[in-house]
């Protein structure tokens, strides 16, 4: 159940690519999981920022109501189970009691309470969150609290029924909203511990956000290294099969030296292209433990601006030419 974070952490989205598993190349040991990534995170604010760098790390260390299970179905998270109301406006979350907050010590914290999600979302306006958007104009009344037409959070539509009970009243029905709960915008936050921390909250060092999930962050230095640990006491724990994580970073600048790696047990696995340089010397090494890689889930748009103003970044320079452009562009035909 838990496995697809450590294959989304591992930054696996190379369309077309062939993967190597570890069970003939090098010597891997099976309670640590290996691999490279790209990018450093510039926060760890699970709640302000949506970029992969950051979640890539984040969904791993937190958890939010729900989550995917291996078929993509929405499967109990923090929430052990949800009801919908008749007109599709209201959804009520009955919360898990054995949830616990953690330090980056793997100290006891707190429980997860249903007023933490009500802190997320406060959070999130303050915090002027990247996925902001995702919920703005869905949660009643939020549009008009982030706007300042009202100061009264009490109007927003996501109230604390009790310790374990979340409620969230929707603008319109959305037969969606549960996909929005996976993202962390809708993330619960500890508001005691998030006084604490102040502006630190969720800077780059493990002690500045607290845990509720399958693993802790042990390490984060800029391009070089990141190391998670399992987290023993999470309440899902013996579905967790990975003890450490260890990502080196690799900015892609030589590829072949993910496959020397892996051929050395540095790598739990490895992704080859088949128009590579080592395509054919990989294939006749590790044959029987190639798979082919399917291509993610991601959607590519083009956006054309039809009622252009500025030519700063184009090589129209006279009066003429953006006329002429502008012209060209509004023709129907």
């Amino acid at each position: 159940m838990k496995a697809k974070k450590l294959l989304a952490l591992a930054g696996v989205s190379v369309a077309g690519a062939f993967l190597l598993a570890a069970c003939s190349g090098g010597s891997s040991n099976q309670a640590t999981y290996s691999f490279v990534y790209s990018a450093d995170p510039n926060t760890l604010d699970y709640i302000a920022a949506t970029r992969t760098t950051t979640s890539d790390v984040t969904s791993n260390l937190v958890d939010g109501l729900l989550e995917n299970d291996q078929y993509g179905n929405f499967v109990p998270s923090l929430a052990e189970d949800w009801t919908v109301s008749e007109d599709g406006l209201t959804y009520t979350y009955k919360l898990r009691k054995d949830a616990k907050w953690y330090t980056s010590e793997g100290e006891e914290y707190g429980a997860v309470t249903a007023q933490d999600f009500v802190t997320g979302i406060k959070h999130a306006v303050e915090s002027k969150s990247e996925g902001l958007f995702l919920i703005q104009n869905s949660i009643k009344g939020l549009d008009a609290y982030v706007k300042g037409e009202t100061k009264d959070f009490n109007t927003v539509g996501v109230k604390a029924l009790d310790d374990y009970t979340i409620q969230y009243t929707l603008v319109r029905p959305e037969s969606f909203w549960n996909s929005k709960t996976t993202s962390g915008v809708l993330f619960p936050v500890n508001a005691d511990f998030l006084k604490s921390q102040g502006k630190d909250f969720g800077s780059l060092k493990p002690s500045s956000i607290l845990y509720n999930g399958p693993y802790y962050l042990k390490s984060l230095t800029s391009k070089s290294e990141i190391e998670l640990v399992k987290n023993k006491d999470y309440y899902d724990a013996k579905n967790v099969h990975i003890d450490n994580v260890k990502l080196t970073f690799n900015d892609g600048s030589n590829p072949d030296s993910i496959i020397k790696n892996f051929e050395k047990g540095q790598y739990s696995f490895a992704s080859v292209m088949p128009n590579s340089s080592t395509y054919k010397s990989v294939k006749k090494n590790f044959g029987d433990n190639i798979v082919y890689g399917l291509q993610l889930g991601t959607s590519y748009y083009l956006g054309f601006n039809l009622d252009r103003q500025k030519y700063d970044h184009t090589a129209k320079t006279t009066d003429e030419q953006k006329a002429s452009t502008k012209k060209a562009i509004l023709n129907k035909d």
